[in-house]
């Protein structure tokens, strides 16, 4: 009955005594809060190694679907063992609201690097990033795993090497479905949503590089001045074209084009 009643604040406070009585972390600070879960970095006493506690919001712990959700989340992590995404360390549950510690990684995201501090990327450079995403989204889907959630936050950079946070929303692959009956590729629980997602983060990064010229607004297929291969992989990854088969299918094509870039 007390967990009923006990808003998030005070359950903050539950938290940082856990991790002060029962752990080697030190509390840092409150770095994230989402529509189901609240995060927190924690710093090794010994190493100075910094984590990530992430619970549930104690608002939905008596919501089965949202708490399977989360204790798929600690599980999808504990399968993926991919030097790409934080390792997960450790798990359980606070006044029966369940948490996860995983790795902090200290990159930039795309979104701070693009929006904060005006970093550009060439087409080149785009085409080589997206390159580089692919090959680790096709070792989540070897893994029978999709992210669903690949946006300009959740990848970030750190010495020239790709990370990916944030599995909230990610989900085991079910068969593929018929490309007439996809309504929402966001949500779809196979290789079409992690593509999706891919062709407006490379969007975002050619834009990042571009300057109107005119006042009315146009389509970006217009604005960007692409090369005719570079937009209709595009138009393929967000549907607008046949769809590709698989990351694979996906990646394969992008290395024929950037073969084709270095060429001219």
């Amino acid at each position: 009955m007390f967990l009923q009643y006990l808003s998030e604040k005070k359950y903050d406070q539950l938290v940082i005594d856990y991790i002060t009585s029962e752990t080697n972390y030190d509390f840092i600070e409150e770095i994230g809060v989402g529509a189901y879960g609240v995060a927190y970095l924690l710093e090794d006493s010994t190493s100075n190694n910094k984590y990530v506690l992430k619970r549930m919001k104690t608002k939905h712990r008596h919501k089965k679907k949202i708490r399977h959700k989360f204790e798929q989340e600690i599980k999808i992590l504990k399968e993926i063992n991919l030097p790409n995404v934080p390792a997960l360390i450790s798990h359980g549950d606070i006044r029966d609201t369940p948490f996860y510690i995983m790795d902090y990684v200290e990159g930039k995201t795309f979104e701070q690097a693009i929006f904060r501090e005006g970093q550009t990327f060439s087409v080149e450079q785009s085409l080589k990033i997206t390159k580089e995403l692919l090959e680790i989204i096709m070792e989540f889907h070897k893994k029978g795993i999709v992210h669903r959630d690949l946006r300009i936050p959740n990848i970030l950079f750190k010495e020239n090497r790709l990370n990916i946070i944030d599995f909230g929303l990610a989900a085991y692959k079910k068969n593929e479905v018929p490309i007439e009956e996809i309504t929402n590729p966001k949500r779809t629980e196979n290789h079409i949503s992690d593509l999706y997602f891919i062709g407006h983060f490379l969007l975002f990064l050619l834009y990042s590089d571009y300057t109107p010229s005119k006042k009315k607004e146009q389509g970006w297929q217009e604005e960007l001045l692409l090369p005719p291969e570079v937009i209709n992989y595009i138009e393929r990854l967000l549907l607008i074209r046949s769809p590709f088969s698989s990351a694979e299918d996906a990646l394969q094509n992008l290395s024929l084009i950037s073969k084709a870039q270095a060429q001219t």
